[in-house]
């Protein structure tokens, strides 16, 4: 199988140009720093919210539906065995109070969206690219109620009631992926006068979410991205998350090989770079987010040729 590098490496270079944009807004006095809640609020509450829903809108189609039910049933899986072991690896790696929720959330979950997509349809074509969709449903799922309480577990004097399960379940995240499942199995047609600003908003989030993680990058010494939790989440990140998923493809028969090989590209994919802004709206260390966005975004190159080539 020939990987695409030229697609991997677009996106790289996409991804730390909007990182760029952010550290310099920031570092140039363009924007301040104190903007950077109200920008992940933007994100998480409107214009994620919207990309979810206009990625949902797509032609029905039956005899891909069984391949949908299984990768979500897989992938679903994946996620919680990962984030059954995240917190007792980040106890065995030592990893400081305070950032062992943070820490446990990225290992847990993915950039599968600005990466992950651009490298699905460069392996696999537009069927790889519609499951990688697919995927995102129990991604947005599980990573804004379990990942936000993954992530709350060790914040000092945090309010309780904030990480909530009903509070954490009923958000506008999880909404929009109701309703975009209600879309595509119903196939409403949504009049352009809704559509056209719903994919305007849609287009802001990747900026938006890249732009955000830059302006904490801002406020990080980059000498210090090389801290051993840093360290020791992207090697958990970028290798033993997708070589634990890899092994267990070896023992579960797929009646469709892409399946499988689809869902080990996904979870090969670096740190979500909405974690820095799900860190900033509920009080998780930001900087060791930003760090491992830049530090696993920038790693990357290497290890997804690597589980490519064990496809």
């Amino acid at each position: 199988m020939n990987l695409d590098i030229f697609v991997v490496f677009s996106s790289l270079v996409g991804l730390f140009l909007l990182l760029g944009a952010g550290y310099a807004a920031v570092k140039l006095n363009a924007v301040p720093s104190s903007a950077s809640p109200g920008f992940s609020a933007l994100l998480l509450k409107i214009t994620l919210p919207c990309t979810i829903i206009t990625s949902m809108l797509r032609p029905f189609d039956p005899s891909f539906l069984t391949d949908s039910v299984v990768i979500i049933a897989f992938s679903t899986a994946l996620f919680l065995l990962n984030s059954l072991i995240a917190w007792p690896l980040s106890k065995l790696f030592h990893v400081k109070e305070g950032s062992r929720g943070v820490w446990s959330l990225i290992a847990t979950f993915c950039n599968n969206g600005f990466m992950g997509f651009p490298v699905a349809f460069a392996l696999f074509g537009d069927e790889g690219l519609a499951l990688a969709a697919m995927i995102n449903i129990p991604f947005n799922l599980l990573l804004y109620s379990l990942g936000v309480r993954l992530m709350c577990r060790d914040i000092p004097g945090r309010d309780k009631k904030k990480s909530s399960l009903r509070k954490v379940i009923i958000t506008p995240i999880n909404i929009a992926v109701l309703l975009g499942l209600l879309f595509y199995l119903t196939q409403v047609s949504i009049p352009a006068l809704i559509l056209t600003p719903l994919q305007y908003l849609s287009n802001i989030t990747t900026p938006l979410s890249m732009f955000v993680t830059g302006m904490a990058l801002a406020a990080v010494k980059i000498r210090e991205v090389l801290d051993w939790d840093t360290i020791s989440l992207t090697v958990v990140r970028l290798l033993f998350m997708p070589g634990l998923a890899w092994v267990m493809i070896q023992f579960i028969p797929f009646s469709n090989p892409l399946i499988p090989s689809v869902a080990l590209i996904i979870l090969a994919m670096p740190a979500p770079g909405i974690s820095v802004s799900l860190a900033e709206t509920y009080g998780g260390n930001r900087d060791l987010a930003a760090k491992a966005t830049f530090l696993t975004s920038l790693l990357c190159i290497l290890t997804i040729p690597l589980f490519a080539i064990l496809l």
